[in-house]
């Protein structure tokens, strides 16, 4: 279950830079494949995505391309200082975009869930606390 976790995880968050537009200058949708994103700026890349984004798409390029392919994305041949990737299941497509905000919720519900959780667990160590201390202080 962590893996599944991880993994859209790694999916939601990949999906989310590149369709920020204000990062195209960086990293972005390719113009001629709606299965593929451009990576325009290497070194930008490092220093303004991978170093915010290190947890889960990696710490270095070496690392990101390696996650990259671990997730069943391909390099496609690109020009000098540029890199290209394509996965088949990944797309900017409309439905896709349905997905990564489902995908997204289903996180959020799941946090929510878990600090309820929490919350409840909390409460009832509380409860318990002052019980205890009830019968500490009762001098039978």
């Amino acid at each position: 279950m962590v893996r599944k976790l991880s993994t859209s995880s790694f999916y939601i968050q990949l999906y989310q830079i590149i369709e920020d537009r204000s990062s195209d200058q960086i990293i972005s949708w390719s113009k001629s494949n709606n299965n593929s994103f451009v990576v325009w700026d290497l070194k930008k890349l490092r220093s303004d995505i991978l170093s915010k984004y290190s947890s889960v798409l990696g710490r270095n390029l070496t690392e990101f391309i390696a996650k990259l392919r671990s997730h069943g994305f391909k390099t496609v041949a690109k020009g000098p200082g540029e890199l290209e990737f394509s996965h088949d299941d990944f797309s900017r497509s409309p439905v896709m975009k349905k997905m990564m905000a489902k995908a997204l919720s289903e996180r959020i519900e799941r946090f929510d869930a878990q600090i309820k959780a929490l919350k409840c667990r909390l409460k009832a160590k509380k409860a318990s606390l002052k019980v205890e201390t009830l019968f500490q202080n009762l001098s039978i």
